[in-house]
């Protein structure tokens, strides 16, 4: 479970001082559009030496931002509509300066192809040790539901968790799934981006969730998952399940939706 609101960034200020706010043009847009009929964006903005740079999207009232680093494939995750993109940089203490803004409109023709794709927290390719995994795991799966079933148990059943990692993770934290699956540990972020990045390897859109569950008193990671058979998003939680399993305890793959509150989705 994660003691700290993993990039909430309630603290971001604009200096919105003429001689710093600088609005991209066309011609020199950073962000980069190409995937956009999955509902991606991603930015090519050179980063200045020692100065922390932020990406915000914003739909209506609801925003999210994230940390500008290597791997910087951000989704359109709210739907259909329109997106103001901005770019910023901090000037001092909490305060950032407006360098870039763009609007965006998306149409796409499925919703669910944005919980398959590879973004800056679930971060996979065809190449990783994790996405290989998942491949040998449902080689023989039927249907949706019996790749998910499989990966759940496997993660479940081989991934420990890590209360030092906990207590200590830092706000700017992004998982990697392979160093999850190499070290068999982690924290409730590091379970759903493992089991988000598996699922969408073999192309079962998943999303990674944060917020609050009922019984659970630090705020929390997990997953919803669409099943295609039944048409419906269920939500699962490997963390939580992995203790039970610990314990010998039975256990439901598929949780109440009405335990759990969510905060963010990706």
């Amino acid at each position: 479970m994660l003691k700290l609101r993993i990039m909430t960034f309630l603290l971001v200020l604009f200096l919105l001082l003429p001689s710093t706010v600088v609005f991209g043009q066309a011609s020199s847009s950073s962000i980069d559009k190409t995937n956009l009929s999955n509902g991606l964006i991603s930015t090519n903005y050179k980063l200045k030496k020692d100065v922390e740079t932020k990406i915000m999207i914003s739909k209506g009232d609801i925003t999210y931002t994230y940390d500008l680093k290597s791997n910087n494939s951000f989704p359109l995750q709210l739907g259909d509509g329109e997106y103001t993109v901005s770019i910023l940089e901090n000037v001092a203490g909490n305060k950032y300066r407006l360098v870039e803004k763009e609007d965006i409109t998306l149409k796409s023709i499925d919703g669910n192809k944005v919980f398959l794709q590879s973004i800056q927290i679930v971060n996979w390719n065809q190449h990783m040790d994790s996405v290989k995994r998942a491949k040998e795991l449902t080689k023989n799966a039927k249907d949706d539901k019996e790749k998910v079933t499989k990966i759940y148990n496997y993660i479940i059943n081989n991934i420990k968790y890590d209360s030092h990692k906990a207590e200590n993770v830092k706000t700017d934290y992004i998982p990697s799934i392979d160093e999850t699956l190499k070290t068999s540990q982690g924290i409730c972020y590091d379970y759903a981006a493992l089991f988000a990045a598996m699922l969408r390897s073999v192309d079962v859109p998943t999303k990674l969730v944060m917020g609050r569950k009922n019984d659970v008193k630090a705020y929390h990671a997990w997953n919803q998952v669409y099943l295609k058979d039944t048409n419906e998003w269920v939500t699962i939680d490997t963390t939580y399940d992995a203790a039970i399993a610990k314990n010998n305890r039975s256990n439901l793959m598929i949780k109440d939706e009405k335990e759990y509150m969510i905060e963010k989705q990706y």
